[in-house]
């Protein structure tokens, strides 16, 4: 027996035996015990072991190392396992080493251990002394963290390169890191695209977030292209696991449509956009001031305890790395942040910008900071805004003015942004084949190389998990409002190439596309702006399977 559970009879047995019956009287003996780094198990804390052979018990956390007693949750030569060193400058903190002044504030483990490339997946950070304003870093990007506890911690991964990266926090001073603690991922995806009915259509832009639990969340949009007056207060699910499209009970407080919906840290999901013209015309009864949390432990709507400080028409929101959400919006150059903790919004006025970003883009750049910019008429001006002092201060410009555009933070740490209209002036005309790449370092646009198959403007695109972005349908001939097309180019970004995608299961515009936890891309909304036509159907490519 390896780990016997010696009775008082026969521990007074062994003692009076010969020293060489120790082993077979429970003594473990100096192999390694196979724990994987979790320390000593329960039958592991009944079992004996000493360097002299006299018999002495290890404790709960010591496993028999060489014969030698040893705390693996501490011991910095055999740390979570016999055998397992520390390097230079690491402790040993809870089974794992960490390169920290003091195991008091350590990070000691990650669930899970890997994640997409294209980020966006919820780790669970544990560790020691983790305190408010804590700061995490995947590799060199910097991941929203929310607090749970001091042991405990979420985190939303940014996109990153792939293989094997350390994560560090910090507390004021304070910091920690641990080795190769998660692994960027990448795998492909299933053609063709199939579709997933919905109860009612939903045009021009609708609010999609991925919740943490896998599921989809879709609100607002409208069911007739270009009617605020039929926009719409209510919401779906979709769920991935079940591959069903459910209707959410109760209505948000206000009709939505080109709506802005971030998911929070702690899983509600912040709705916000009035279904209004850019100006903050024609809102025919919605309210550009109200928002909307939704709670998925319940699926319903609750209005926030206050309203914006100010109203928001066509809004563009990023979560930020403390787990506020910054938006924009068309009306208006001035930026607003959102604090859940508070639930309260607060006005912060942008001195660099004269004019709104109208139709423009914003982003989450990987080192924390918001980029937004372009816009209407021609806009190519672009400014950042720094979380930790809600500084704004100018950046770029682009090569090119664009408006109805998208924009994507890449794994390596530049952002792409895909065709647009080079002067809308409010209406579709111009659209661009041409994309360009931001390089934070630097704070310069450069042109990218490859060119889209065919001008785009009021598409979708999503940064999939293979590092590609795919660029879908959109509005695509000069001067011609109704001319959406079903193509779709995939964008390598390493390479410049652009290639043919599989087609969409129809024509599309107006509409948002978003990668699911599970690496699928999913598209909805849309609709022939000038039409009647809205489509009541969600787009949805499977992801290959992968490694995690």
């Amino acid at each position: 027996m390896d780990h016997p559970r010696a009775t008082f009879a026969s521990l007074l047995f062994c003692l009076a035996a010969l020293p060489l019956a120790f082993a077979a009287c429970g003594g473990k003996g100096g192999a390694p015990t196979g724990t994987g780094g979790h320390g000593a198990t329960s039958s592991d804390a009944a079992s004996t072991a000493s360097s002299t052979g006299a018999g002495v018990h290890c404790q709960a956390t010591e496993e028999s190392c060489g014969g030698v007693c040893v705390d693996l949750t501490s011991s910095a030569a055999n740390c979570g396992s016999c055998g397992t060193a520390c390097g230079a400058g690491a402790l040993c903190c809870a089974s794992a080493c960490v390169e920290t002044a003091a195991c008091t504030f350590a990070v000691s483990a990650t669930m899970p251990t890997s994640g997409w490339q294209n980020g966006g997946d919820y780790v669970t950070l544990t560790g020691q002394g983790f305190a408010a304003g804590m700061k995490v870093f995947i590799g060199d990007g910097r991941a929203a963290v929310k607090v749970l506890s001091p042991t405990t911690a979420r985190i939303k991964t940014p996109p990153g390169p792939l293989g094997a990266t350390d994560i560090k926090v910090q507390v004021g001073p304070g910091t920690a890191v641990l080795k190769g603690a998660f692994t960027y991922a990448s795998a492909g995806l299933n053609t063709p695209w199939e579709q997933k009915k919905m109860s009612i259509v939903r045009g021009e832009d609708p609010g999609v977030a991925v919740l943490q639990d896998g599921r989809v969340l879709i609100v607002g949009g409208t069911a007739k292209p270009d009617s605020t007056m039929e926009a719409l207060d209510t919401g779906i699910l979709y769920t991935r696991t079940t591959d069903t499209v459910t209707d959410i009970t109760n209505t948000m407080s206000t009709r939505r449509w080109h709506v802005g919906a971030v998911t929070l840290l702690d899983g509600r999901v912040l709705v916000v956009g009035g279904a209004c013209y850019p100006d903050l015309s024609n809102c025919n009864g919605a309210d550009p001031l109200a928002a909307d949390l939704f709670d998925p432990v319940t699926n319903t709507f609750t209005p926030s305890k206050s309203k914006l400080a100010m109203g928001r028409a066509y809004p563009r929101s990023v979560l930020l790395p403390d787990g506020r959400v910054l938006i924009s919006s068309a009306n208006d150059p001035s930026l607003e942040i959102y604090d859940p903790d508070l639930d309260t919004f607060t006005l912060v006025p942008n001195p660099l910008a004269a004019t709104a970003h109208v139709f423009g883009f914003m982003v989450l750049l990987r080192d924390g900071r918001a980029l937004f910019g372009a816009g209407d008429a021609g806009n190519a001006t672009a400014e950042l805004f720094d979380p930790d002092t809600n500084a704004i201060t100018a950046t770029g410009p682009l090569k090119q003015g664009r408006s109805m555009l998208t924009a994507h933070t890449l794994p390596d740490g530049r952002v792409m942004v895909i065709g647009g209209a080079s002067m809308s002036a409010g209406a579709v005309t111009d659209p661009l084949d041409s994309m360009e790449t931001y390089d934070p370092v630097t704070g310069m646009f450069t042109t990218f190389p490859g060119k889209l198959s065919i001008g785009r403007c009021w598409h979708a695109s999503a940064l999939v998990r293979d590092g590609t972005v795919l660029v879908m349908g959109g509005y695509t001939v000069h001067g011609t409002c109704a001319s959406s097309v079903d193509t779709v180019d995939q964008v390598d970004p390493v390479s410049g190439m652009v290639t043919p995608f599989a087609i969409l299961p129809n024509t599309n515009t107006e509409w948002v596309a978003v990668t699911l936890l599970d690496g699928s891309v999913l598209g909805v909304g849309g609709g022939a702006c000038g039409t009647t036509m809205a489509l009541p159907d969600i787009d949805f490519l499977p992801g290959a399977k992968g490694p995690n």
